[in-house]
């Protein structure tokens, strides 16, 4: 059984000092939902990372993980344009979420292979 492509936007990234999850949770909710209104994206969620004795040694520095969904690349690639026009209102959703992550945040794509 052959599924629709499947795209996730990834960012990894840990909160300013001083910024509580309780703070940071509604920026982020507010971001991503906005990709899903827009008609770009079908989902996001959100992950803690859980610290694994022994393990994630090699892996940089992050607390958490966030992905956004899309059906395709084409959507994927459409949201990423949509941003780069800094239009007015996801602008501001994005600085409001940015200005409370640190700024070694990194980000990446995935696609499923299967």
């Amino acid at each position: 059984m052959q599924e629709n492509s499947l795209v996730s936007f990834c960012g990894v990234f840990a909160l300013r000092d001083g910024v509580s999850e309780k703070e940071f949770l509604p920026k982020l909710h507010a971001f991503f939902q906005h990709f899903i209104d827009m008609g770009f994206a079908t989902g996001y969620r959100i992950m803690r990372r859980e610290a694994l004795d022994g393990f994630g040694k090699t892996l940089p520095a992050f607390t958490y993980r966030g992905e956004l969904t899309y059906a395709d690349l084409e959507r994927e690639h459409a949201a990423y344009e949509y941003v780069k026009q800094h239009s007015e209102r996801v602008h501001a959703l994005h600085i409001e979420m940015n200005s409370l992550v640190k700024p070694e945040a990194d980000f990446f794509l995935e696609t499923r292979i299967s």
